[in-house]
């Protein structure tokens, strides 16, 4: 949601920023961004995605997490899709679910090593 909140934002910015651009208005152009209330809320979705991002780097593999974080391709192509009136082709669609469907092998695959794993003997 954070990346579909900084997309509204910036379309909706983008005459304006860029005339700031080109003027060289760095000051205009920052508080213009800064003020903006979909802008500040897409960039606090996606700084308590990192941070959420990292807690699960510091638990789980890495080989496990960012499969699974992939899902985000998935839910961004349905909101860019439903929300932003994004057209997304047949062919991006079947590229979205074959990321599903290796996301799902990845967790059926932790799974199983959790299952398989055995406990080391305190010998």
């Amino acid at each position: 949601m954070g990346n579909v909140l900084l997309t509204l934002a910036m379309k909706r910015l983008s005459p304006t920023l860029e005339a700031q651009l080109a003027a060289w208005e760095v000051r205009a152009l920052l508080l213009t961004i800064m003020t903006d209330v979909t802008f500040l809320s897409g960039l606090a979705l996606l700084v308590t995605f990192f941070i959420l991002f990292l807690t699960l780097l510091s638990k789980l593999d890495l080989s496990y997490v960012l499969p699974v974080t992939s899902l985000g391709y998935i839910i961004t192509a349905l909101l860019g899709a439903f929300l932003l009136g994004e057209a997304v082709s047949s062919t991006r669609w079947l590229g979205i679910v074959a990321i599903a469907a290796g996301v799902y092998l990845v967790t059926r695959s932790a799974e199983a090593d959790r299952l398989t794993a055995r406990p080391e003997s305190a010998s």
